[in-house]
């Protein structure tokens, strides 16, 4: 009997191989028991050059065959697979981010293998890859996935393949839903004599699938050209049918679990824990059913329960619980009480005290704060930051690099946004980047989410700049709107002011307005404005994102849809308004001579068109740096003009340059404005931020006036302006359109400087000297609360106010600090009698600060 044994191996031209570890093995035919020790004749092919695209989030920047399973990449199992049967000379084709192979598995010499590399330009299919390496393949040899995980008994199916005297055998594996598969038909003798990819129901004829594993002989790939885009088993195998050439279907009963999506990722991981398949436990085995690395510390008061695996250099805290079926890799720190179920770390995270994770895949370099949950089936792609208590909801996917507000719940996929966050409107309002943050499904969301806190039959105004990534979103928003039984009235190309009278004249019950950013073109912003044309509320803000997160939309029926109507010329109105507001026949009596400046085509028409009525001469250039102080006072010189004005894009920024070359903004055009109201109506208040400078209540003090400070953000100076029987009081409508109407507001500024026959530099030496400080600091979110406690508790002899952040005011001057609400900084606004006053206390409180932080 072992003389016919050797026999066959002469015939067939092939000697068995050497098992790493002298396994035993039954030869089918002759029944006899062989150990494996000749030389390895046989070469083999991982196909390793798919992205992976339904595992993402895992394989954003990471080849499907080198994602980890029990702390190794699939591709390593697949080389020890080979390795054990003697095969040590393997190729690998390579096509996405064929790098983090290679420089993962070098030339294969650590696994005790030689590797080679080919690497395709483009796509070439399974069988087009593999033609790559040809000159390679001089003899059988074994083709072989490198994403999937398989313990298929080789010495087997290549000896079923040379009993055929087959071309190409096919490793084939019984399922019971072979719907996401390739179904592969064979007769009585296991020909192989049909194939169909993905079939539906209807069109499954049998339930074994292909597993992606072949054993082929060197000429099947003389079939078609290298260089070509070819599939084995959509185009080479019908071909080899077509051509009669041998060709059988071997099935293997051994485990086979095609990582195809996050689903059966987990699984595979179960499955090496139920020892459905056989894989490596790196490790000392600490406790029953439990291993860990070397270099890992796991605190006395830590709960391991097996099976569970820990890789090197973890630390496991006091009173964490890692539970039956968690597979943790190597670097990672976890806190105390954390809780860990069926959950699948990779390395180097960072899991802070009493978060827990069920069932959920955290990629490398991924932190989660205080309190973090994480459920069933969820994914965290790398080097994501997941702030205290935010609640990742299952079968959640967040891309690598996105950061998860604290608080937050997340219930759909962050894909495209650069964060996540329990709130939807920032510190002045909403704004993100086109197509990322604010998306046409994101807006169509947040319009019947905005819709939803009116009545039905309300009617509201919807308007954007002419920009077309503008444009288009406002389509989005107003099919949401509609979507709620809300009226309409679409504005084409308009100015946020523009809008804010439309709300008035139109008497809607708010509006939203879109517009892309001067300092990022791909950044957009929308203006959300109640009935009196103001910013809404925080409480309206807070309404519209409940909506939001609970898709709480009052959907109306499709009779109950109402009308989209489209005003097309209303900057018209826009500006016979003003004018009617303003002594145009003092302004043509004097006639001044005006240089406006912007960035924005659209603007300077407005403006030219406004002016021009009113009496003004006026020139005009566009640019987008105001600072160009060189270039502007040359044009103010060069035709004689008065003095020069920056507008911004969107109507709202208005900035002043005389002819000495002083720029009038933020500050001193605070003071002007504020000035201009003093000087023009006796008696008046002056709503301002609390932290414009001290030097307005000099003015209001001068002038018979009162200064009333509110928080910082324009909403709240808007709102504290408009809760004063808005557009109704000339003197209220002076102030709102001087600090929120650039168009306007110029307006304004010419009619002041024409009745009071003076020059610009003389209105801005009216106003005494003032010294400011703005600086910023890091500050961890987590402790914003811990930094203003410390400020409050800790102060000497200073006053407080606590309008707006907390306020220390002494004799010298004050200082504001104030917790950023979009960033993790605190911002530090401090003036004082003299620059170098000003300056010493902001560093003063930022030193304060940064003793606080890093205590």
């Amino acid at each position: 009997m072992e003389y016919n044994y050797y026999i066959l191996l002469l015939t067939h031209g092939l000697l068995y191989f050497l098992q790493f570890k002298a396994l035993k093995q039954s030869i089918c035919s002759t029944g006899l028991k062989y150990q494996r020790k000749g030389d390895d004749l046989m070469k083999a092919i991982i196909m390793a050059g798919g992205e992976g695209s339904r595992l993402r989030p895992l394989t954003c920047d990471l080849p499907k065959p080198m994602v980890p399973v029990m702390n190794r990449p699939i591709m390593q199992h697949i080389i020890e697979l080979l390795k054990s049967y003697g095969i040590i000379d393997i190729g690998v084709t390579l096509m996405y981010l064929p790098d983090k192979i290679k420089n993962y598995f070098g030339n294969g010499s650590s696994l005790g293998v030689n590797l080679h590399y080919f690497i395709e330009d483009f796509p070439l299919g399974t069988a087009g890859s593999v033609k790559n390496a040809q000159h390679f393949l001089d003899e059988t040899f074994i083709v072989i996935s490198g994403d999937s995980l398989t313990d298929l008994d080789l010495l087997k199916a290549l000896e079923y393949h040379n009993r055929k005297y087959s071309k190409a055998t096919l490793v084939l594996s019984k399922v019971e839903r072979p719907l996401e598969y390739g179904v592969v038909l064979t007769d009585e003798d296991d020909a192989v004599i049909g194939f169909l990819e993905k079939p539906s129901w209807g069109e499954v004829f049998s339930d074994t699938i292909n597993t992606g594993t072949y054993i082929l002989e060197p000429e099947v790939l003389d079939y078609f050209e290298k260089g070509k885009k070819f599939d084995f088993s959509q185009e080479l195998f019908p071909l080899l049918l077509e051509n009669k050439i041998p060709m059988y279907g071997y099935i293997s009963y051994g485990y086979w679990c095609d990582i195809g999506d996050p689903t059966s990722y987990l699984q595979a991981h179960y499955d090496a824990f139920e020892g459905k398949i056989k894989l490596p436990f790196e490790g000392e085995e600490i406790k029953k059913g439990v291993w860990a690395g070397s270099g890992t510390v796991i605190e006395p008061n830590a709960e391991l329960n097996g099976p569970c695996l820990i890789g090197s250099n973890c630390h496991i805290g006091n009173g964490t619980v890692i539970d039956n079926f968690s597979v943790i890799g190597s670097g990672n720190i976890i806190e105390d009480e954390v809780s860990i179920k069926r959950g699948v770390l990779w390395d180097n995270t960072s899991i802070q005290f009493g978060s827990e994770i069920r069932g959920a895949i955290l990629c490398n370099k991924v932190t989660l704060k205080h309190y973090v949950s994480v459920f069933e089936n969820s994914i965290i792609g790398d080097r994501c930051i997941i702030n205290e208590r935010a609640i990742i909801k299952p079968n959640i996917k967040i891309w690598p690099q996105k950061t998860i507000d604290p608080l937050a719940i997340v219930d759909r996929n962050v894909i495209w946004s650069s964060r996540q966050s329990r709130t939807i409107f920032g510190e002045n309002g909403l704004s993100g980047i086109i197509n990322v943050d604010i998306s046409p499904e994101f807006a169509t969301r947040l319009g019947a989410a905005y819709g939803s806190i009116f009545k039905k039959g309300s009617k509201v105004v919807v308007s954007s700049t002419n920009s077309n990534s503008a444009r288009m979103f406002k389509h989005a928003f107003v099919s949401g709107i509609l979507s709620i039984g809300v009226e309409v009235f679409n504005l084409s190309s308009l100015l946020t002011p523009i809008s804010r009278h439309a709300i008035n004249f139109l008497s809607v019950e708010g509006g939203i307005h879109i517009k892309v950013s001067d300092d990022n073109p791909n950044k957009l912003r929308v203006d959300f404005m109640d009935s009196k044309g103001g910013s809404i509320s925080r409480g309206t803000e807070r309404k519209i994102e409940n909506a939001y997160f609970r898709e709480d939309f009052k959907r109306c029926s499709g009779e109950e849809i109402s009308r989209l109507n489209n005003i097309t010329d209303f900057k018209d109105y826009y500006i016979r308004s003003i004018l009617n507001q303003t002594d145009v026949h003092k302004i043509m009596d004097i006639s001044p001579k005006i240089c406006v400046i912007s960035p924005s085509d659209f603007v300077i028409s407005i403006v030219l068109s406004m002016l021009a009525d009113s009496g003004c001469k006026v020139v005009s250039f566009s640019s987008c740096n105001p600072e160009a102080v060189d270039l502007i006072i040359y044009e103010i010189n060069k035709t004689n003009a008065d003095f020069a004005a920056f507008i911004d894009s969107n109507g709202e920024t208005l900035i002043l340059i005389d002819k000495n070359g002083n720029i009038i903004k933020d500050d001193l055009f605070l003071s002007l404005s504020s000035l201009i109201a003093f000087k023009s109506s006796p008696n008046i208040s002056v709503v301002v931020p609390v932290t414009a400078p001290s030097v307005i209540e000099s003015l209001a003090s001068k002038y018979g006036g009162r200064v009333v400070r509110t928080k910082t953000s324009s909403q709240a100076v808007m709102e504290q302006i408009l809760s004063r029987n808005p557009y109704k009081s000339r003197e209220d409508m002076g102030q709102f359109l001087l600090n929120f109407d650039a168009l306007a507001g110029l307006v304004k500024i010419i009619e002041y400087l024409c009745i009071n026959n003076i020059t610009l530099t003389e209105a801005i030496n009216e106003i005494p000297s003032f010294y400011m400080s703005k600086r910023n600091i890091f500050c961890p979110w987590e402790l914003k609360g811990k930094v203003m406690r410390t400020l409050i508790t800790d102060k000497n002899n200073e006053r407080i106010e606590l309008i707006d952040g907390v306020k220390f005011i002494m004799d010298n001057g004050w200082a504001l600090v104030l917790p950023d609400a979009d960033m993790p900084l605190c911002r530090v606004y401090s003036e004082g009698k003299s620059p170098e006053i000003a300056e010493t206390i902001s560093e003063y409180y930022l030193e304060k600060i940064n003793h606080i932080v890093n205590e």
